[in-house]
């Protein structure tokens, strides 16, 4: 039962534009990230899926230079990139992890998957009920349950989210809503990366606790914020997003 992951990514992001490359020491986001995802080891493969748009030149070179798999697709319709990953790989299911969500943890990862694979849901993911800081969502989706998304008229934000159809609709998929109390001070942290201010709050992080020498360790960013309050304030403004009555 082979597992693959599409890291969705581009850089033509109107509230941050380029946020890709945006540098984390002699890193990237997206370098990041995908370093994250490997080290989860539950993947056959893991590839960028990033557009054919000329937005996206950039990206795709520093990808290349990076020796990092990638595919290019739509701008907009991102479950389009997802199912040409789909004809790539003879696999089972499919895992969507977002290009902005540099400080994930390895460990978080491996668990939502396992729990995928153990209940063999058709959709599996930590947002359902989310118990853990933005920053982590992992979400699963059997090959069977995407491919048959295209039997159905979706809707514009529908083809950009690409699971959001199926969030809607519980009544046609069994969804699996992964909950572990991780034992965090911090569970309403937002660690992901769409604003100028999320990306000084993790540049923070990053610089604090010398990511760059080892994987995404969550319990270390909580134990950061609990004798830094202050760390907080730095992106506490920002609303979180909603998309048809479902959080992101």
């Amino acid at each position: 039962m082979k597992t693959i992951c599409g890291i969705q990514a581009r850089m033509s992001s109107s509230r941050l534009p380029g946020k890709s490359l945006l540098p984390l020491g002699e890193e990237t986001v997206i370098k990041r990230v995908y370093e994250n995802v490997v080290l989860s080891n539950v993947f056959d493969n893991v590839l960028v899926l990033t557009s054919t748009d000329k937005t996206d030149d950039d990206l795709c070179e520093y990808l290349n230079n990076e020796n990092i798999p990638y595919l290019r697709g739509s701008l907009n319709n991102v479950l389009s990139r997802y199912l040409d990953a789909l004809k790539l790989f003879d696999c089972s299911n499919i895992v969507r992890i977002t290009g902005d969500n540099p400080l994930i943890d390895p460990n978080v990862i491996k668990d939502v998957v396992n729990f995928h694979i153990e209940n063999n849901f058709d959709y599996s993911s930590n947002i359902i009920n989310r118990l853990i800081p933005r920053g982590n969502d992992v979400e699963c989706i059997k090959q069977k349950s995407l491919i048959s998304l295209k039997k159905y008229e979706l809707t514009k934000e529908e083809l950009e989210h690409v699971t959001l159809f199926i969030r809607k609709n519980s009544k046609f998929f069994e969804l699996g809503s992964f909950e572990k109390d991780y034992g965090l001070e911090n569970n309403d942290l937002r660690l992901t990366l769409d604003y100028k201010e999320d990306y000084e709050l993790i540049f923070k992080i990053y610089k604090e606790l010398n990511f760059k020498n080892e994987k995404n360790d969550l319990s270390k960013i909580d134990k950061l914020f609990t004798h830094n309050k202050e760390l907080k304030k730095i992106n506490s403004t920002i609303e979180h997003t909603k998309i048809d009555n479902q959080h992101w």
